[in-house]
């Protein structure tokens, strides 16, 4: 199978992801109707109140019926955030599910939305919609790029909504770098991420920012950036930021001893920033030098699709606390599919000389 058929279809898979949280994001009336909070076995301990949206759950289940669909062999091995039952405001438990018949995922729309058919007639209109996709918009490559593995060997992660306290919340906040948000919507990410099975390694990555561009007034354009990474052979669609700062993008909860040994002996300047895949676009981009995240409170469906991209540039994601006890260079690995969630922290970087240099202090 062409790894290059693969990309364009999650690709698309993507940008019906970017509409559908547009869509939920623009109408309040609709986006009033579909924040729920999480159960406490689900929520992120990093928040107090972790929340969940319809458009989380719905994206993640039509980017997975497009993509069994398209590919039955990746039936079993498809995986994302969030658990797809949602409670209306009747107190009515609803598993939202994507299928062939329209008029059943309507109805299951409907059960969520308290019976509002318009709202669910709107999200539906994405849920079914085609996508054109733009070669040259997307830099897609034309090379016949085969993959090395069998289609059932491989797995997705999917991230539908990254950074959702900034999707519901919206605040815009810029870091004294203009390129580099603090928070608001810019800092939203679609992520779906190809790993092999077998090693564990992350092959192909899509992060899509549906809130990149605000031309008008709540009128949002969304990027791509994409990375693939097969054998020798590295594609990417990034177009690297020159910049002679050296900034380390940082959550704004980093513990102090992390950030002032990173003042003091290494000298970058920090930024605070929301959303884990943003953060590593960052370090893909070249607008960060580095990334780094001490704490255990990132999962695999957020690293897996911008570790793909930075591969394909030849940088990689660590995890913190092994590669610092161990100096063994410990990249995050997707063999375990049991395990769920990056337990010794991260640490990103574009540019791996760098990194050893880091390791020598």
């Amino acid at each position: 199978m062409s790894a290059i058929q693969l990309l364009r279809e999650l690709i698309k898979a993507s940008e019906k992801a970017a509409n559908i949280a547009r869509v939920c994001r623009k109408d309040e009336h609709l986006f009033g109707l579909l924040i729920q909070e999480k159960p406490k076995d689900e929520a992120n301990s990093r928040f107090e109140h972790d929340f969940k949206t319809l458009a989380d759950c719905l994206i993640q289940e039509t980017v997975k019926y497009d993509m069994e669909k398209l590919f039955p062999e990746l039936r079993k091995n498809i995986r994302g955030e969030e658990n797809p039952s949602f409670t209306n405001a009747c107190g009515e438990s609803v598993t939202i599910s994507v299928s062939d018949d329209k008029n059943e995922t309507t109805e299951n729309l409907q059960k969520v939305l308290n019976g509002d058919k318009t709202a669910a007639l709107r999200l539906i209109d994405e849920v079914y919609r085609e996508i054109d996709l733009d070669d040259d918009k997307w830099q897609i490559p034309n090379e016949s790029v085969s993959l090395d593995h069998e289609i059932s060997e491989l797995g997705i992660w999917i991230d539908p909504v990254d950074a959702t306290a900034e999707y519901i919340q919206a605040k815009e906040k810029y870091s004294k770098f203009p390129n580099i948000m603090a928070s608001g919507l810019k800092c939203v990410t679609v992520l779906i991420g190809v790993f092999e099975t077998v090693q564990g390694n992350p092959i192909i990555g899509v992060v899509n920012q549906p809130f990149a561009d605000e031309p008008e007034p709540n009128e949002f354009e969304g990027k791509v950036y994409w990375g693939l990474t097969i054998g020798d052979l590295k594609f990417n669609n990034i177009v690297s930021f020159e910049t002679e700062d050296r900034i380390a993008v940082l959550s704004p909860t980093e513990q102090s001893k992390y950030v002032e040994f990173l003042k003091k002996q290494l000298k970058y300047d920090i930024v605070y920033s929301s959303g884990a895949g943003y953060k590593i676009l960052k370090v893909c981009t070249g607008e960060a030098e580095l990334f780094l995240l001490s704490r255990a409170n990132t999962y695999k469906w957020d690293t897996c699709a911008p570790q793909a991209i930075l591969r394909s540039l030849d940088g990689e994601l660590f995890d913190l606390q092994d590669t610092l006890v161990n100096k063994s260079l410990k990249k995050i690995s997707y063999r375990d599919t049991k395990v769920t969630r990056n337990t010794g922290g991260l640490i990103a970087y574009r540019n791996i000389e760098k990194f050893k240099d880091f390791l020598k202090l």
